[in-house]
Formats: structure tokens, sequence, C-alpha cells
């Protein structure tokens, strides 16, 4: 336990989406929560009332009532969420805890509001900037101009709120400490490594394969990989999802498979099963975990300019230029042995400086800050 605890803390995860889920956030809340439990707090997710996959024992989840008939896993605004967010903020304030940790922005307000009644204080997750992906959940230039604006609305106001904001990148530490947050510190994703272990790859027609796993919504720039895709002669792409994939597999890509899936261990396995992994995404102020992912499963990634962390095993290449992407694919499919160097490079480093056993002890000595003051 980190210096100035001298007991483990009631620790409130707060999560204004569905859990679990295989998309990032809740990917990254997940990880979090039980490397917290291991370390012997008293971790509570408290979240929307659906998700997918079962919980893990070291943690509680508490939930919002569930509404019949909504299921939505998918990011963005809805007419439902802030009926959901409200009951959110009461949940919060119905649980004693020591530290509220909440993630992206509408669980921030909720704790905020609970705030009012608790006095428990928040630590702030960025996983992203509201100027930055707002705008990609709506059409038109108006609509989009509005959204931005509004984005850099909630950009100023919710990261001020809590006592402390995580950046998961260097870059977004700027950004908040830009945007007037005066306590910031940069802790990144992590992994399991065991998890990562003893894959068994799944069984794909001929390759070469390149695999792309995360959520297909605007803001990733999967058109940017379909074109990049077209200019490479032979090459399969494996798109695999917890949401519908129907839009990707009528574009006509003459080698294509698409897999819906929550199931973490099939994931995996279909990962492990590619020779190249990619990012398309441009901007990304958070950290894209689907890249540890990966790296740590060995599988080189080619990643936008944007989303790349400086990791071993990344291929980088310039946000938007899908023909810079395909040069960076089929220089990786047609050197076998310099990818399955780079690939065990990247598992290594993987391995060696991104678990997330590492990753709770640093959240810990800010917990411990926290609490203090």
């Amino acid at each position: 336990m980190s210096p100035g605890l001298d007991r483990p803390l009631r620790i409130i995860q707060a999560a204004a989406f569905p859990f679990p889920s295989a998309q990032g956030s809740q990917v990254f809340v997940r990880g979090m929560a039980r490397a917290l439990g291991r370390r012997g707090h008293e971790v509570t997710v408290v979240c929307y009332g659906h998700g997918e996959g079962e919980a893990d024992p070291e943690y509680r989840v508490v939930r919002t009532p569930r509404i019949p008939g909504y299921h939505n896993l998918r990011a963005g605004p809805d007419w439902i969420k802030p009926g959901l967010d409200l009951a959110l903020a009461a949940k919060i304030a119905s649980i004693p805890a020591d530290i509220v940790h909440a993630h992206n922005y509408e669980a921030p307000i909720a704790a905020y509001m609970a705030k009012r009644f608790t006095g428990t204080p928040i630590v702030y997750s960025a996983h992203n900037t509201m100027r930055e992906e707002l705008p990609t959940y709506f059409g038109g230039r108006i609509k989009k101009g509005l959204a931005r604006r509004a984005g850099s609305l909630l950009d100023r106001a919710v990261p001020r709120i809590a006592a402390h904001a995580v950046a998961l990148a260097d870059e977004t530490k700027e950004t908040l400490h830009a945007l007037g947050c005066q306590h910031v510190s940069t802790v990144g994703p992590g992994v399991d490594f065991a998890e990562l272990e003893d894959v068994r790859p799944v069984q794909l027609p001929e390759g070469p394969w390149v695999v792309y796993a995360g959520n297909p919504d605007a803001y990733q720039d999967l058109p940017v990989l379909i074109e990049a895709m077209r200019q490479l002669d032979g090459v399969g792409l494996l798109m695999v999802s917890a949401s519908p994939l129907d839009e990707w597999s009528a574009m006509g890509l003459p080698k294509f498979k698409a897999v819906q899936t929550s199931d973490f261990s099939e994931v995996k396995r279909l990962i492990a099963a590619a020779d190249v992994a990619a990012i398309p995404r441009a901007v990304c102020s958070g950290f894209p975990i689907k890249l540890l992912n990966s790296l740590g499963l060995g599988v080189p990634t080619v990643v936008a300019e944007g989303s790349a962390r400086g990791l071993p095993g990344e291929v980088v290449f310039p946000n938007g230029d899908a023909a810079a992407m395909a040069r960076a694919i089929h220089g990786l499919i047609s050197d076998p042995e310099g990818r399955l160097e780079l690939g065990s490079r990247a598992r290594l480093h993987v391995k060696r400086a991104c678990t997330w056993d590492a990753r709770a002890a640093e959240l810990e000595a800010i917990y411990a800050r926290v609490v203090q003051h």
C-alpha cells in the first residue's frame, strides 16, 4: 500500500456506460477495478443497468435500474442517458466512499451532483476531449459546429470539478492543465498480462490478414482503413467488434471477415491469428487500449499518428493517409522475419512496463494525496 495510506480505501469507480462490455472505456474500468481490488481496496463499480458478460470477484457492481428494451452498448448521446445519469448520481450518493473515480464526462457530472450530499472527493479520468469526440456523432456542418462548441464548453467545465485529474497520455495532461486543472497526473491503461498468455489463435482462411478490433464509431476513422485495404491485393481484413458490422461488410472488399462478439477470449484468439493489427484513428486524446492488447499478443500494429504512443511494435503513418497506411501494412506483410521480431519486442515491453498492477500502484498514490488533502 502507498505511503500515507494506513487502511484500504472505499473506492467508487463511476462509469456512465453499460458494464461490462468489450469497448475501450469499459475494459479500462474493469482492469483498474480488478487491480485495485487485488491491492485490498473495497471497489464498487457504479454503472448503467445493462452490460454484456460477467463481472469479476475483485469488485462489486451497483447498477442503475434497468430500462426495459434499452440495450444500447454504443458510445454517444441518446434520449435515455440523461435519466440514467440522474439515477447514477443517486446510486453514487447512496454508497459510503473515500474516493469517487469518475470516467469520461457524464460520470463526473453525476459524481459532482452526489458530492453535494456526501462531500466525497472526485478523481477524474480523461478518456477523451468532447471537442474532439462530440462532433463525430452528428452529420452536417452546422450540427458538427454546434457540437464542437458544446464540447469545448464541457471541456472547460467538467475536468475542473475534480480534486485531481488523471490523463492517459502526456499530451492530454498538457490539455487538462490548459483547461484549468491544477492537479493532473498521467497514468496510462494497462493489461493483465496473464490474460494474454497461452492464447490459441483461431484458424483463419489463408492469409495474410489485417485485424481491426474495436467499436465502429465515426471517430475511429475506419474509411481510411477500408481505402488502404483496397490497395492491398490478396490481403484480408478481419473486423471484430461487440457492435454490428453490417455497414463494413457491405463495403465490397474482396477478402473480408466480420465477427461480432463481446467475448474477450474470442477477441484475443482472433487478434492473435492476424499478421498485422490496424488503428486508423487520427485524433485520440486518450489511449487506445486495443493497442496494448495487439502489442501484448505480439501482433505489430499500424497506427495513425494521432493514436501512436511511442511503443515498440508500432508502425506509424500520417493521419488520414490511406496510401501510407497501405504501404506500412505491405512492408510488414512482406517481411515475415522482421514482423515476428517486432512483435516479440512489443510483447516483452507490454509485459515489463504496461501491467495493471503497476498502474494500480500509481493510482493508489494519487488517491492517498487526495484523501490527505
